[in-house]
């Protein structure tokens, strides 16, 4: 009998919305698939989990946000285990941009048995799957953290709306790589810069959305020192990912990148964030590192 282990986050998201042990188990029984489940008590911890996971079940399931997910897949990253998402936190950005909405979705996906590799990705030495963001995407998640988890997907909205008018741009060097092309260097202001690995981002923004996260490359957009009514006409349109016809954003679809900053900077790692010192920062994609249930069928 195929059997999964199932990583819970007991606080990923609104309360209303979280996955018990319980309901977890059921929803893997329904399919005849036998569970263990493991609840996360300390931060980072779901990477160990996962690893050790990996050694007793070919399913690992994470019942959470991009967070919990992202920590879990740095554990699975080069293993055979397959992971499953289940989401249920604040954003749900990876889940939701491969088509995985609800965690009856995610357990659909498993007993389908489309398993397709998608690629993991670092910046400044610190994992992550889905996206990683700078500049005002940094601030904003800085100070989402912040914000009530009762507010779920609006958490995002309501730190943005605070900083909107606010946020100045900062001065940063960029060294694209596409590849055969050669380098692109880049140098100015910038008020935004988000590095995808998938389509969205940010509780459900599409500033990347010709992102695919199994072709080996990062998708970067840049958007640079903008007024306020700039801000207010582009930023909007990145919800659908009809920013890219504007002139002002800058898009690009690279091997790695290099930042270099004069100041220190707000990031986040798959909605995590934290402040870098001054410094030059590496982007960098390692391709097909991990194993990832998808709607559809075959193997």
């Amino acid at each position: 009998m195929k059997s999964a282990a199932v990583i819970i986050n007991p606080i990923a998201g609104a309360a209303r919305g979280r996955l018990s042990p319980e309901a977890a188990a059921g929803l893997f029984a329904a399919h005849g698939i036998e569970t263990e489940i493991l609840v996360t008590h300390l931060p980072g911890g779901e990477a160990e989990l996962a690893a050790q996971a990996a050694a007793r079940h070919p399913l690992v399931a994470v019942a959470g946000g991009d967070g919990t997910v992202s920590e879990a897949a740095r554990g699975l990253a080069g293993t055979e285990a397959v992971l499953v998402l289940l989401p249920c936190g604040s954003g749900n950005d990876f889940a939701n941009g491969l088509g995985i909405t609800t965690p009856r979705g995610g357990v659909a996906a498993a007993v389908a048995g489309r398993v397709v590799p998608i690629d993991v990705c670092a910046f400044a030495d610190r994992f992550f799957v889905n996206s990683c963001g700078l500049f005002f995407s940094g601030e904003v998640s800085l100070r989402a953290a912040d914000v009530s988890r009762r507010w779920g997907r609006l958490r995002y909205p309501v730190a943005t709306a605070g900083l909107l008018t606010r946020y100045r741009s900062r001065p940063a060097t960029w060294r694209l790589d596409p590849g055969a092309a050669g380098e692109i260097p880049l140098e100015g202001r910038w008020l935004l810069a988000e590095i995808g690995n998938g389509t969205r981002c940010g509780g459900g923004f599409r500033l990347t959305p010709r992102a695919d996260p199994g072709d080996g490359l990062l998708d970067v957009c840049l958007m640079g020192d903008l007024d306020l009514r700039r801000r207010l006409t582009i930023l909007p349109r990145g919800i659908k990912g009809t920013h890219l016809s504007d002139p002002s954003v800058l898009y690009h679809r690279v091997a790695s990148a290099e930042i270099e900053t004069p100041r220190t900077l707000a990031v986040h790692w798959d909605g995590e964030a934290a402040r870098i010192p001054p410094g030059t920062y590496r982007y960098r994609v390692d391709p097909g590192r991990l194993r990832v249930a998808l709607p559809g069928s075959g193997s």
